[in-house]
């Protein structure tokens, strides 16, 4: 019975072959994994703190760039304020300052000015009673632009309009055979051949016309004030013949009005056509 007790001790203290070794109380293996255990949950918090700072540090980078590029956008804002609201060149020696006369843009953007004398200022004109051409027509073929119904025709300072031919309706045949038996006289014909129009009053007496429109631009109307380059209309042939047969006649006349008269008045075309270059701020070409 003694050496019984003695082979059981022995059994229990060796164990089974098939045992697992944590299975032993207080085993090394049991003593590794709860030290690994311990290490990845203090290594855990530091980890995430690593991480939420690096995020921080990107984050105030981003911002840092974003602050940058806002204070870069308002600072190119202010050059081009600046740049707008500096005070114009000062005029050259023999160009008188404020003159009411300087300061205008082609009403066609890029167009030239015609050398062609028909279509200059003291133009001869037969066909009409008074026989003179009192602005500068703009066509396609002679004004280095493209002119047809759908070119902007542009204000050409600011000014407020004093007429806009809204409810204009063309002429027709029975009108052009009553302004040929009237010989072409009188102020009031005249107006009806420049047919469609919008003048703009300037101020000190300078007004622009804008004569023989297709359309006036939405918001175009007599008191309302226009800015420099603002669209006001359309070139056409409104007041001409060629509104009602199958020729063309679609361009721009326009005029620089100094009280009861014209620019260039009393000039021979050529010398008209240098004050509309003057007028422009153009050299001559």
């Amino acid at each position: 019975m003694f050496v019984a007790a003695a082979v059981v001790a022995v059994v229990q203290a060796t164990g089974s072959d098939d045992a697992p070794a944590q299975a032993a109380p207080g085993g090394g293996a049991n003593l590794i994994v709860e030290q690994q255990a311990t290490e990845q949950e203090q290594s855990q918090p530091q980890a995430a703190a690593q991480a939420s700072a690096q995020t921080d540090e990107q984050q105030r980078t981003v911002g840092a760039s974003a602050d940058q590029a806002q204070a870069q956008a308002q600072e190119q804002a202010r050059a081009v304020q600046q740049e707008q609201a500096a005070p114009p060149s000062q005029p050259a020696a023999d160009e008188p300052a404020d003159d009411p006369l300087r300061g205008f843009i082609v009403p066609i953007a890029d167009a030239c000015i015609s050398r062609h004398e028909g279509h200059l200022p003291g133009a001869n004109r037969a066909y009409r009673n008074d026989g003179i051409h009192e602005g500068l027509d703009f066509y396609e073929w002679a004004s280095c632009a493209v002119i047809d119904e759908f070119t902007p025709i542009l204000a050409a300072k600011d000014g407020l309009v004093i007429r806009a031919d809204l409810d204009y309706v063309d002429i027709t045949p029975a009108d052009w055979a009553r302004f040929e038996a009237a010989n072409w006289a009188g102020e009031e014909i005249l107006d009806e051949l420049r047919g469609r129009q919008v003048y703009i009053d300037h101020g000190r007496g300078v007004v622009t016309r804008y004569a023989h429109l297709s359309a006036i631009a939405q918001g175009v109307a007599v008191g309302a004030r226009v800015q420099q380059g603002q669209l006001i209309g359309f070139p056409g042939e409104s007041g001409q013949r060629e509104v009602y047969t199958d020729e063309n006649d679609i361009h721009l006349h326009f005029e620089i009005r100094v009280g009861d008269s014209w620019l260039g008045q009393g000039q021979s075309p050529q010398q008209a056509r240098q004050l509309y270059l003057q007028a422009f701020g153009l050299a001559d070409d």
